[in-house]
């Protein structure tokens, strides 16, 4: 797999951008929120997707088999096939420019709420090119062609998505993935988001919803 493009350091006039200099208008709480979590990731590695060469997967006889791969059968209790999802694939074929403005924007103020249903359209609240924002979860991922909309529309895709939000893998260990996220011994009591060193981890947390309650205090 090929990297769009290497990670280099931000520009020191970053926080100049308009889409970080947030309004007024905005309650004095949730203003001062997003300019403390953005004081948080300014310092943070933002990592840059790495895309994946089809063309020379086909050449070499290997996309066949890849394909095979990124195929997901959503099956009922009994076995029965329900829902063939294709999001894998398409997400193995986004090959978009990566804008750290955009990200930064996004980070500092995107929120979810897990108690909420999924196709629920104040799911996801965040500001994106300077401008307020609430969508579903499903919204975002129909938007960068993740799943399609006939996908979407699959009386099975909800129980889909809803069985997609798994526990963690038996081979998980919390103090080797602390470790590689912070650098750092992992103690629960003094464990804060604002540790993690990228920004990818963070948000992997809140949409996985394994997000401690605590990291909120950081955010």
């Amino acid at each position: 797999m090929a990297r769009r493009t290497q990670r280099t350091n931000p520009p020191e006039d970053v926080t100049d951008h308009r889409f970080l200099h947030f309004p007024q208008t905005l309650n004095d709480a949730t203003r001062a929120r997003y300019v403390t979590n953005l004081s948080l990731l300014i310092t943070k590695e933002i990592d840059i997707a790495p895309s994946f060469d089809w063309e020379l997967a086909t050449r070499t006889g290997l996309a066949a088999l890849i394909q095979g791969f990124l195929q997901y059968t959503h099956s009922n209790a009994s076995g029965v096939d329900l829902f063939v999802c294709q999001g894998w694939a398409h997400l193995f074929r986004i090959q978009e420019p990566v804008y750290r403005e955009f990200l930064l924007e996004f980070y500092a103020t995107v929120s979810y709420d897990h108690r909420k249903a999924l196709d629920d359209r104040t799911t996801f609240a965040f500001r994106l090119g300077g401008v307020s924002r609430e969508c579903s979860v499903i919204e975002p991922v129909t938007r960068v062609g993740i799943y399609t909309a006939d996908e979407t529309r699959s009386v099975h895709f909800l129980a889909f998505l809803a069985d997609c939000l798994t526990e963690r893998p038996d081979d998980y260990n919390e103090n080797t993935f602390w470790a590689e996220i912070t650098g750092a011994v992992y103690t629960p009591s003094i464990a804060r988001g604002g540790m993690i060193r990228s920004t990818t981890y963070p948000m992997l947390q809140r949409t996985s919803g394994t997000q401690q309650q605590d990291d909120g205090d950081d955010e």
